[in-house]
């Protein structure tokens, strides 16, 4: 094979018309093991692809397709920002690793690869907490509605343990028209804002908002009577046969 490569994967083929995705990978292995230049590495990828196509395989292929695209961007990003290093890399460490420094770069990338606003947000806001970005992802909370809702914001901050970071997209004079209100006490469980999870939860007569509350929240004895008795409220009113009734008039009253 190492002589005679082409020719022995043609005879191959030729004795077994089915041989082509097992000769498709072997391309796809030299790719990664042997194959050092990037002009070596599309002639691999160029041929395993061609090969599925063959094999009928078109789902195959074009994820080859990609990742030959991949690998020029990341040789042309490496030439012109000189100081990074994205060979090998996934299209998704691509994008955190220019986020911080190069954000047009990664945008121009993420148009190239038709990635929807949903994936980039969060890949950006994933990429701003990993490298305590925090001002960051603070101005780029603030843009126009997020895809995503503001819930992750505060995911990502506390997995980095900054709560007080994660507090700040809870600050309603900032975000009080963008934040999902069926949401909001198990966001401010999350961040350890017991009063107004709990305030939250009540107001949405929300049993499963309480349970979270309680299994997320340091609660002071005060604050588990209140719970107590909202979920003993709450009963009452879902035992109530006139239940339905009383959610037309409210709707009515909030129209």
């Amino acid at each position: 094979e190492e002589l005679e490569r082409n020719n022995f994967h043609a005879e191959l083929i030729k004795k077994n018309p089915d041989e082509r995705e097992r000769i498709a990978y072997s391309h796809i292995i030299q790719r990664f093991t042997t194959a050092l230049t990037i002009p070596d590495q599309k002639v691999e990828l160029n041929s395993a692809a061609k090969l599925f196509r063959e094999a009928k395989n078109d789902t195959v292929a074009q994820l080859i397709d990609e990742e030959t695209r991949l690998i020029i961007k990341q040789d042309e990003l490496e030439k012109k920002l000189y100081n990074v290093q994205l060979k090998g890399l996934s299209l998704v460490d691509t994008l955190e690793a220019i986020l911080i420094n190069y954000e047009k770069d990664a945008d121009t990338l993420r148009k190239d690869f038709n990635l929807n606003d949903k994936r980039y947000w969060w890949i950006k806001i994933q990429a701003y907490a990993k490298k305590n970005a925090w001002a960051q992802l603070l101005e780029f909370g603030k843009k126009p509605a997020s895809p995503i809702g503001y819930e992750p914001f505060i995911d990502v901050c506390i997995r980095s343990q900054r709560l007080d970071e994660a507090r700040r997209f809870l600050d309603r004079s900032i975000y009080s028209s963008k934040l999902d209100e069926e949401r909001l006490p198990f966001m401010f469980a999350k961040v350890q804002m017991a009063d107004e999870a709990i305030n939250s939860a009540i107001k949405l007569k929300s049993m499963e908002a309480l349970h979270f509350i309680e299994a997320k929240c340091q609660l002071s004895e005060a604050n588990s009577t209140r719970i107590r008795q909202a979920r003993e409220k709450i009963q009452e009113y879902d035992d109530n046969p006139l239940k339905n009734v009383f959610k037309i008039f409210n709707r009515g009253n909030r129209a």
